[in-house]
């Protein structure tokens, strides 16, 4: 969605150094994708991870470059270590992914690895930046992964070579998958489509304060003791001068959405309306999930309604700041 995303901590104080050893996974844990459902991954790429979010540039008016889908070059500024560039995700052989295997591309989506040098051995080189979610996509599904391998094989071959990353890659440290993801009470079908599409969705990610906030700065991903409580600040795409600060969206009555009638939180996720029928800023990717299908909503509300509260009283947005809307 994310996103300038100033959260994420890459343990640059502790320069932890990416072992080989900690580099390898075993892909043969995959699964063997067959014909994925490309109109299915269509709808996960473009309307529930929002993949084009991070991967497909914007001009100055905030608006995506047709031209450049999928195709990567935005950048996400990490403190003072340097930045990340998203990659090129689409099936150009050069500069894409058009020369990797099925298998490569669902390691790279499910555990954060790129393909192996030519060596065959992996290298620190062969660890994705956390800002690329993996280690929340890690349980995604096998025929969900197998779709959204399907549909970016269809996409047009874009050639074109993104800005190398400038933070070191002996920054980089894989993350391992998010633990301690809550289930909603009650606990049943819907709510728990409603925690894998909000795992998938990214919500954890933007409205989850990082693990390394907590006091140790080698702690991967968010704290679930403050799940969605909100709190993480952006900069904002209509000024980069100022920053946004993520909602708090558990169920707690003064400080999140607990006050919230269900068709507020669904205008919130497909129209970018807050309670207050005041626009969200566009960090929230409210436009990429207006086309997701009211069931896989209702699902979301639902397990958002039975999360644990926590009180959170989070920071306004930067006086000043504009949030476009239609």
């Amino acid at each position: 969605m994310s996103r300038a995303l100033i959260s994420y901590t890459l343990a640059a104080g502790a320069l932890a150094l990416c072992m080989m050893s900690a580099c390898k996974d075993d892909t043969t844990t995959n699964p063997q994708p067959t014909s994925g459902d490309k109109a299915h991954g269509e709808y996960l790429v473009k309307h529930v991870a929002a993949c084009g979010e991070c991967h497909t540039q914007r001009n100055e008016a905030g608006v995506f470059v047709d031209s450049l889908t999928m195709a990567g070059g935005r950048e996400f500024p990490v403190g003072s270590v340097g930045s990340i560039f998203a990659p090129n995700i689409t099936p150009d052989t050069e500069t894409g992914i058009g020369s990797w295997t099925d298998q490569q591309i669902i390691a790279a989506i499910r555990t954060g690895r790129l393909p192996d040098t030519e060596d065959g051995k992996p290298t620190s080189d062969t660890v994705i930046s956390p800002v690329m979610p993996y280690w929340l996509y890690a349980n995604m599904t096998d025929s969900d992964v197998n779709d959204i391998v399907a549909y970016l094989r269809s996409l047009k071959p874009v050639h074109y070579e993104p800005t190398e990353n400038t933070v070191p890659a002996s920054l980089l440290v894989r993350w391992a998958p998010q633990a301690g993801i809550p289930d909603a009470t009650p606990n049943n079908a819907q709510t728990q489509r409603g925690k894998y599409l909000v795992t998938l969705a990214r919500c954890i990610d933007c409205h989850t304060a990082p693990a390394a906030g907590s006091g140790n700065p080698l702690a991967q991903g968010v704290d679930v003791s403050r799940f969605l409580a909100g709190g993480n600040r952006y900069v904002s795409m209509a000024d980069p001068n100022k920053f946004i600060t993520a909602k708090n969206i558990t169920p707690d009555d003064d400080t999140g959405i607990g006050g919230w009638s269900t068709g507020q939180i669904d205008s919130a996720l497909a129209l970018g309306w807050d309670d207050q029928h005041e626009g969200l800023c566009p960090t929230m990717p409210w436009a990429s999930y207006n086309a997701m299908v009211k069931a896989d909503r209702d699902a979301i509300i639902a397990y958002l309604r039975g999360i644990p509260s926590v009180k959170n009283d989070v920071a306004e947005n930067d006086p000043g700041t504009s949030c476009q809307h239609p």
